[in-house]
């Protein structure tokens, strides 16, 4: 779709309505994963390209659909503005959006009756029951994995009920909890024939003074800050007459359409405080549903390019690990980025004895020494890099990482030789890898062996959840961005080759991963060889014993998301 316009948002309903009458034809249950997936993609690239055109959706009910259709459509909408202002990307607004069309596509009948609060009769209260799984079904005809797909929908009953209870009821997992906000939105904004709908606004307002849940809350400020006061759609009382609200144009004032006219439309460009109705109204008029919002007269949105990711991956490789550096070029270096420099000043307490925060740059740079300065200034990059990019899941991934970096740093404690921050780093680079690349696949499971007959360590991924098919993808990766650390090529090392060719650089990551494992999977087995490896690790390390260093993991204070 290089030029979006308006009979592609038609289309966008067609197929919508099209895909929910798939269920009642088994031959063509093949074809829906596909199907579905074309459409997150054409949602995905419709509202990053013409958000008015998409957002208008939200007060215009398309009579020609029917409720079901209306409401899909209404709920794939608000995932697509929740991801947007939470800054989420592609992989996982398509992902959500998939989830969406997913969650009635069995039901279009019995959610059509309940609409206009008509029983159901036995047969329809069991598929309305099970409508979730049979959804499932229908997906794996296609012989493709769909255990996202299905998780979010085990979970999406539940998180609904919690997120508007008044006792405060944990809820863990981002995706679903935005799927349940867009599905709750929807449904209390669609349009009804007994007219107790509401708008956006004031649905948002409900579940938001409702739910106990923070990232929720913190998902639909977001939304709110992003549509802003005037939904497009909405009408607008101005001087006399009722227009209808577009967006704004180039000079930011408010576009405004007249559509009382058969053959022709009035443009009108204002700035004033307005009046606006944005509760969802049925409409057959094809200019209002899509043609209006493919125009000149809207300004075009705003390409939001990520300047301060693309800074911290440029510095990250212009710091090099085995270059010699002045104080002048590295405070060169780090000019302007005063934030990495407050990061910087706290990374260098364990650098003296009294643990004090460094006064500036050069202080800083003094404390620890030109030798070690370079790890820990792309030490404290990465972590900025990590905590700059957003995904549902950023607290867990967070809380996971700190927990990793802090059982390495116990387990090499007695290591006077080696320098903490040059072995974090690659962990850092992995994590960052597995946000960019994984993202839909990270999740709170540890994966773990099961059979303990590979003679090859688990992936270093499986400790947030993601099993990775493209090793040289990754293997590329983190050697452009850590090619120059002698610790990066060991980690590669360590899940791609056998026990016996291991390095014992290679092999202090294996013993790192089994620590990991024994803390967030306790009943995890090990293999022998495993268990000797890590028995060889620690005492290369100088500790006594396993038991002696399992001792001091309660003084780390680690903890989970969960």
């Amino acid at each position: 779709m290089d030029n979006p316009c308006a009979q592609d948002l038609a289309s966008l309903f067609d197929k919508t309505h099209q895909v929910l009458r798939f269920y009642h034809n088994k031959n063509q249950w093949p074809q829906i994963y596909p199907l579905l997936c074309q459409l997150a993609e054409q949602y995905y690239t419709l509202y990053q390209t013409h958000p008015n055109a998409m957002q208008a959706q939200l007060c215009l009910y398309v009579d020609s659909h029917g409720y079901t259709t209306n409401l899909v459509v209404n709920q794939c909408v608000i995932i697509c503005a929740l991801c947007h202002s939470l800054s989420y990307d592609s992989k996982i607004t398509q992902l959500l959006i998939c989830v969406c069309l997913t969650n009635y596509l069995c039901v279009q009948t019995q959610t059509n009756k309940l609409a206009l609060r008509q029983p159901l009769n036995l047969q329809e209260k069991k598929q309305w029951q099970s409508r979730h799984q049979l959804a499932v079904k229908l997906l794996q005809a296609a012989n493709i994995p769909t255990a996202h797909i299905a998780g979010i929908l085990s979970r999406l009953n539940k998180y609904k009920q919690a997120l508007l209870s008044t006792p405060k009821i944990m809820l863990y997992d981002g995706p679903t909890t935005l799927v349940a906000l867009a599905n709750v939105i929807a449904m209390n904004i669609t349009y009804r024939t007994q007219n107790d709908h509401v708008d956006i606004y004031k649905a948002i307002a409900d579940i938001y003074i409702r739910t106990p849940n923070l990232f929720a809350q913190h998902a639909l400020k977001a939304l709110i800050a992003h549509i802003g006061p005037y939904l497009p759609g909405a009408l607008i009382q101005y001087h006399d007459q009722q227009l209808t609200y577009v967006g704004k144009d180039s000079r930011q004032r408010h576009v405004l359409i007249a559509l009382s006219e058969q053959q022709k439309a009035k443009w009108y460009s204002v700035k004033a405080r307005l009046e606006s109705n944005s509760k969802q109204r049925p409409s057959i008029d094809k200019r209002l549903l899509f043609s209006v919002w493919f125009t000149d007269h809207i300004a075009s949105p705003v390409k939001v390019i990520d300047a301060e990711k693309q800074q911290l991956l440029l510095l990250i490789s212009q710091v090099k690990i085995q270059k010699e550096y002045s104080y002048s070029a590295l405070a060169k270096l780090l000019s302007h980025r005063h934030t990495t420099i407050e990061l910087l000043r706290e990374a260098v307490r364990p650098y003296n004895k009294e643990h004090l925060a460094g006064k500036d740059l050069r202080h800083c740079l003094s404390m620890v020494g030109l030798y070690n300065a370079p790890a820990i200034i792309q030490q404290v990059l990465f972590e900025q890099l990590v905590s700059h990019q957003a995904h549902p899941l950023m607290q867990h991934v967070q809380l996971r990482l700190q927990a990793i970096i802090r059982l390495l740093d116990l387990l090499v404690s007695h290591d006077k030789h080696s320098q903490f921050e040059l072995l974090a780093l690659p962990i850092y680079g992995y994590v960052s890898y597995l946000i960019e690349h994984c993202s839909t696949t990270i999740s709170r499971k540890v994966l773990y062996e099961k059979q303990l007959k590979s003679d090859v360590s688990m992936p270093f991924s499986w400790l947030f959840g993601v099993t990775i098919d493209d090793s040289e993808h990754l293997t590329a990766y983190l050697l452009e961005l850590l090619g120059d650390n002698p610790w990066t090529q060991a980690l590669l090392d360590a899940e791609q080759q056998q026990k016996q060719l291991l390095s014992t650089q290679a092999q202090l990551w294996v013993a790192i991963k089994l620590v990991v494992i024994k803390v967030f999977q306790p009943n995890a087995q090990q293999s022998r060889w495993q268990t000797d490896t890590f028995e060889q690790v620690l005492k290369r390390l100088d500790w006594q014993s396993s038991k002696q260093f399992y001792s001091q993991l309660p003084s780390l204070g680690l903890c989970s998301s969960v």
